[in-house]
């Protein structure tokens, strides 16, 4: 995968604990999140891209956008068939390969994490992302937020998934409660601060679910984006694709963005032309021009998962593939 091509202006960033906030006192409602004003300053004298330059960062990536290639979808989807050998999975019961599958597939046992959302222990960094998530989807599709963690538990509760965590965060002590709302009010103010406009014509689309049959239908890619923007261009790349993280970067970041535009790339006469990580924590923006290297990189480190969800890795098999783990310093081609 090319380097990174980011905003190099970065604030440094702790861990994902939330910060402390003064007990006592009843528990913040908040009221609307404030609009207009000077958009926070982060560390050192840092400051967040925001609004215009913020849109002109992911739309400019400074390179040709890709021209549509049907052979470009013929060879994606060849280099992962030919490779991938012999499969478990059938068109009936297809193997369904998502960023969090190949992840723990290729991770090492000290780094795989659960399986999925409902594995995970509950925590507050953990409600902190789910909030934000559905603040983040009423902020672009309506464009203002009210109360942030009444606007955010309102959405939970209109989604049967989220019932346990729903429970979990009503039954918060009340500093665990206060904590949390404040953190959420910061990340809520930041976006309404930072996150530009998006013109209707651009088709916005939150939450864009992508799935694309590989082998006859034996193998299923999936994938879930927070945001999706542009027409799918007939004969050039129109489509950004961005991702949303309440806490700080992690390694696999990058490669989940190579794993969205392989699986868009797939299924369209052209790929995406940008991928992009927004961190609303921080309002760091991370953005990777997606060229052809990208697109073969995520298609090797494709094949390397499905072959390790094959011999087990990821659910106390093998323990992984080993130099492939996003998580260890040390890290080797996936094809080897």
């Amino acid at each position: 995968m090319a380097p990174l091509d980011t905003d190099t202006r970065v604030a440094p960033l702790g861990g994902d604990q939330i910060p402390a906030v003064p007990t006592g006192g009843p528990v913040p409602t908040g009221g609307p999140v404030p609009t207009g004003g000077p958009v926070p300053t982060g560390a050192a004298g840092w400051t967040p891209l925001a609004r215009g330059a913020l849109l002109d960062r992911l739309r400019v990536t400074g390179r040709p956008r890709p021209l549509a290639d049907p052979d470009r979808v013929d060879r994606l989807r060849r280099s992962i068939e030919d490779r991938i050998g012999p499969l478990a999975g059938t068109p009936d019961h297809p193997l369904v390969v998502t960023k969090g599958s190949l992840t723990r597939a290729l991770s090492c046992d000290a780094h795989r994490e659960p399986a999925g959302f409902s594995e995970q222990p509950f925590s507050l960094p953990l409600a902190v992302g789910a909030l934000v998530d559905v603040l983040f989807r009423q902020l672009v599709t309506v464009g203002s937020l009210g109360d942030p963690m009444a606007d955010g538990l309102d959405a939970l509760r209109v989604d049967d998934r989220r019932a346990a965590l729903l429970h979990w965060i009503e039954g918060l002590p009340y500093g665990d409660r206060r904590a949390l709302a404040g953190e959420v009010r910061r990340q809520a103010t930041g976006l309404v601060e930072r996150w530009p406009a998006l013109d209707p014509a651009w088709l916005p689309r939150t939450e864009e679910s992508m799935r694309v049959a590989l082998a006859g239908g034996s193998v299923e890619l999936a994938a879930r984006v927070d945001l999706a923007v542009g027409r799918p261009g007939l004969d050039v790349a129109s489509v950004g694709i961005v991702e949303v993280k309440s806490g700080s970067r992690r390694p696999e970041h990058r490669l989940d963005l190579g794993f969205y535009a392989l699986v868009e790339a797939l299924r369209r006469p052209a790929p995406p032309f940008v991928v992009a990580t927004y961190y609303t924590r921080s309002g760091e923006l991370d953005v990777e021009p997606v060229d052809d290297e990208l697109l073969a990189a995520a298609a090797r480190r494709t094949v390397a998962g499905v072959r390790a969800m094959e011999r087990g890795a990821g659910r106390g098999g093998d323990g992984g593939v080993p130099g492939a783990c996003a998580g260890c310093a040390t890290q080797v081609p996936f094809d080897r």
